[in-house]
């Protein structure tokens, strides 16, 4: 017993255990527990060095996001997943190894209330409509002014 709460101990109290157990989806590295709770930490997939660049400075920068992860393409961004929980991803839909519908779906399985934002030099309501049925929080436009972009990923972390 607990002399000041009057409460039984439980093993982790008792001394049976000096680690809490920390659960996590399947797949995930037991360090991604280390960026938990980093609210501003952001993956960005994208194989276009400069636009991944361009968009980094947006983020950090001007939109004030603490840490942004870059990855060329699904298999980095998958592997980055998996040590890592970023408060949110922004995919751009052409990437060489898989779309980024098919890379949505695969950060869904591991990270299921993971906000992903989708970029597409193509916009179409109907592709708007594809996305959001595949676990697409968003989707922007390359071509368009990417302030909203930056103002609503400020507002997934919880900075606006």
């Amino acid at each position: 017993m607990d002399h000041f709460n009057s409460k039984p101990l439980t093993r982790r109290q008792a001394g049976h255990s000096h680690a809490k157990k920390v659960t996590r989806p399947a797949g995930l590295s037991p360090d991604a527990s280390k960026l938990e709770g980093n609210i501003s930490t952001v993956l960005i997939v994208d194989n276009d060095d400069s636009f991944r660049s361009v968009l980094r400075t947006l983020l950090e920068e001007d939109g004030g996001i603490g840490y942004c992860i870059p990855a060329r393409s699904g298999t980095e961004a998958i592997d980055i997943a998996r040590h890592l929980l970023p408060k949110m991803a922004i995919l751009d839909f052409s990437l060489p190894d898989m779309d980024g519908l098919q890379l949505a779906q695969e950060l869904r399985k591991m990270m299921p209330r993971l906000p992903i934002f989708m970029l597409t030099t193509d916009y179409s309501v109907d592709f708007e409509h594809t996305a959001l049925s595949c676990g697409v929080s968003a989707v922007f436009s390359k071509l368009g002014d990417l302030g909203t972009l930056v103002a609503n990923a400020r507002a997934v972390c919880g900075l606006e």
